[in-house]
C-alpha cells in the first residue's frame, strides 16, 4: 500500500513538474535519465577507449607506466558536457554521476579488459565536507556495481587542499607535490582503473598514479569522463 502511494505521488509530481533535459531543457520521458535521447546521442564521444595511442595517453607524463588511458567525451565550453559536470559537482545532481558511471562501465566492457577494482581520485576532506560528496565516488560506485568489481573510495587520501590547477600560479607539479598519500592497501598483482571526472592537464592523475605505483606492484590504467584539449 505504501509503495503504491509513493508511486502515485511520484507520477503526479512528474505530471505537473516534468523532469527536464540538462542539455536542451526539453522534457525527459524517463525520470531516471538526465538527458533526452537526442542530447545523449549528440554527446561528443572520443572513442579513446578503442585507441591505445590516443591524445590523453600521449599527454600523461607517466603514460609509459600505464596499461591504458582513455576518456569518454570531449569537453566543450558551454556545451552539454559542461552543463552535466556543473550539475553533478555544484548542484548535487547525482543522477548525472549514475549516468556517467553506467557509460564508463559500458566502455570498459567494449575494451574487453578486466579490472580488479576501480579507484577514485579523492577530494580534500575540507572540500568534501563543503560539497557534501565526492562526485568521482558516485561515478565509480555506479561503474563498479555494473561491472561487479570493487570500488576503492579510500585507496588514496588528499593531504593538501590544492586550488584548482587551472587557476594556480607557478608549476602544477610543485603545487601537487605530496598532495596525495596511500590510505587503503590494495590487493597486489591486480589491474586497477584510476578514474576522475575530467582530464585537463593530467597533473592530478599523474600524481595519483605515481603514488599508487610507488607503493604497489600493480598494473594501472586511467579513465576520465571528459577530456579537455
Amino acid at each position: 500500500m505504501l509503495r503504491t502511494l509513493k508511486t502515485l505521488v511520484h507520477d503526479l509530481f512528474s505530471l505537473f513538474l516534468p523532469k527536464l533535459c540538462l542539455g536542451c531543457n526539453g522534457e525527459v520521458l524517463l525520470s531516471k535519465n538526465c538527458l533526452c535521447y537526442a542530447c545523449e546521442m549528440d554527446l561528443p564521444k572520443t572513442y579513446f577507449h578503442l585507441i591505445v595511442q590516443n591524445p590523453l595517453n600521449n599527454r600523461m607524463a607517466i603514460g609509459t607506466q600505464l596499461k591504458r588511458c582513455f576518456a569518454l567525451y570531449f569537453f566543450e565550453s558551454k556545451g552539454t558536457m559542461e552543463k552535466l559536470l556543473y550539475a553533478l559537482k555544484y548542484q548535487g545532481n547525482k543522477t548525472v554521476g549514475l549516468f556517467f558511471g553506467k557509460k564508463l562501465a559500458a566502455a570498459i566492457v567494449e575494451t574487453q579488459i578486466n579490472y580488479d577494482g576501480i579507484i577514485g581520485v579523492p577530494l580534500h576532506p575540507k572540500r568534501k565536507r563543503k560539497r557534501g560528496f565526492n562526485q568521482v565516488d558516485i561515478i565509480g560506485r555506479a561503474a563498479s556495481e555494473a561491472l561487479h568489481i570493487p570500488y576503492f573510495s579510500e585507496a588514496l587520501i588528499r593531504t593538501k587542499n590544492t586550488p584548482p590547477l587551472s587557476k594556480s600560479k607557478g608549476e602544477r607539479n610543485s603545487v601537487l607535490l605530496q598532495a596525495f598519500a596511500l590510505r587503503q592497501p590494495l590487493p597486489s598483482q591486480g589491474h586497477y582503473l584510476l578514474i576522475d571526472d575530467i582530464f585537463t592537464t593530467g597533473a592530478t592523475l599523474d600524481t595519483c598514479a605515481k603514488t599508487l605505483l610507488s607503493h604497489h606492484a600493480i598494473s594501472l590504467s586511467i579513465a576520465t569522463i571528459a577530456y579537455r584539449n
